[in-house]
């Protein structure tokens, strides 16, 4: 991927900040489609990170705040906020450990469970409750050799 610098945003940049502050801020006043236009996209080679970052995460959480309802978004967003966001989905889900630890690219699964703990219920209520099922006496299939 990378950004089409020939294509001006057609906005006359006034804001203040540092040049990619500036370079975001005329990004995200483009319309999605004007955005689209500006990248040329080839899945041969790799994605920069930096170059991803810059030209369309950031404009587009920005283009977000502008267009939601009252800004949805923290201005501080970070894409690697992203990664936790997708973790707590797969726990949400009730994905094990281990999947998670797979699909996130964690080399081991206690990686996973050392940063996402708190998200995993910790009352072991369902252990509890078929550690006492078993303990329960049932008669369906037992037969009394004496009467």
């Amino acid at each position: 991927m990378r950004l089409i610098a020939e294509k001006p945003t057609g906005v006359k940049n006034t804001a203040v900040g540092t040049p990619n502050e500036r370079q975001a801020t005329a990004l995200a006043s483009l319309t999605v489609e004007e955005a689209e236009a500006r990248l040329e996209l080839d899945w041969a080679s790799p994605v920069r990170h930096q170059n991803f970052y810059k030209a369309v995460f950031r404009p587009a959480a920005l283009r977000a705040n502008i267009e939601g309802q009252g800004g949805a978004l923290p201005p501080a967003l970070k894409f690697h906020a992203l990664l936790h966001t997708y973790a707590s989905l797969c726990v949400a889900a009730g994905i094990p450990p281990l999947e998670i630890a797979r699909f996130m690219g964690h080399a081991k699964v206690v990686t996973t469970l050392s940063v996402y703990a708190h998200l995993f219920e910790n009352d072991h209520a369902d252990a509890m409750s078929a550690l006492a099922a078993m303990s329960a006496p049932t008669t369906e299939n037992v037969v009394r050799l004496r009467g």
